[in-house]
């Protein structure tokens, strides 16, 4: 309510402002400013009231509800018509004598009420269709930590969606994140490439230069090491500086 008052107001300072209908030639800015604010005030209790029986009672969007919305501008410009006719009388007197008919006044105001009636209809519009956005999902929850890997882990191998867990008996590929692999494993390690992760325990050699290292384990499995790792591992000690 609060919100159309405001509107209202507005759109009769626009009115005053503009002097539509010859009424700019009225004078007196004030009056002119108490005039269309007060119409436009009444137009939005009368067409307000119009618009909502046609929305409670005809389905939008279809020839009848158009039909109707025209129906119900007209019906409710007839008393604003006629007290808009008798403010202007009262306020400009001298308006009498130019005797103009009173179907020419009911057509300035069904102009204007139509008009407001369209913009109120797009208005209403465009808040219930963003009312109605889907809400955005719910952030997934985090995934539940992984349970620790049994037995003795030499390293684990990223394989696509996969993990492959070298031990010193073979290995075997599990489903899961390679972090989650990593969070899983009871045993100091270093991310020696991006899909290899190796245990301190297991590193039986590390060889090659900066340029080109590696790490060969005890099971005699062979894993890289990226140029970016190999500053990683001489800070741990598995590489002499």
């Amino acid at each position: 309510m609060a919100r159309s008052v405001v509107l209202a107001v507005a759109a009769g300072a626009v009115l005053a402002l503009l002097g539509p209908f010859g009424t700019y030639l009225n004078g007196g800015p004030l009056r002119l400013l108490a005039y269309w604010v007060g119409a436009t005030l009444l137009g939005m209790v009368l067409y307000g009231f119009a618009y909502r029986r046609i929305v409670a009672r005809v389905t939008g969007d279809t020839a009848r509800w158009w039909l109707a919305l025209l129906g119900a501008t007209l019906a409710a410009s007839i008393p604003e018509a006629l007290a808009t006719r008798g403010a202007a009388l009262l306020l400009w007197p001298d308006l009498a004598r130019h005797k103009l008919p009173l179907a020419l006044w009911f057509a300035q105001t069904a102009s204007i009420g139509l008009v407001a009636m369209l913009g109120a209809h797009a208005l209403l519009r465009r808040s219930a269709a963003a009312a109605t956005v889907a809400p955005a999902p719910a952030p997934a929850p985090p995934p539940p930590p992984a349970a620790p890997l049994a037995g003795d882990v030499l390293a684990l191998q990223m394989e696509d969606h996969y993990v492959r867990v070298h031990r010193a008996t073979g290995s075997d590929l599990l489903l899961m994140p390679m972090h989650q692999a990593i969070d899983a494993v009871q045993a100091e390690g270093l991310r020696t490439h991006r899909s290899w992760w190796v245990a301190r325990h297991a590193v039986a050699a590390v060889e090659g230069n900066a340029r080109s290292m590696r790490v060969r384990l005890t099971n005699g499995v062979i894993a890289p090491v990226a140029r970016s790792a190999v500053t990683h591992l001489k800070a741990a000690g598995w590489v002499e500086s």
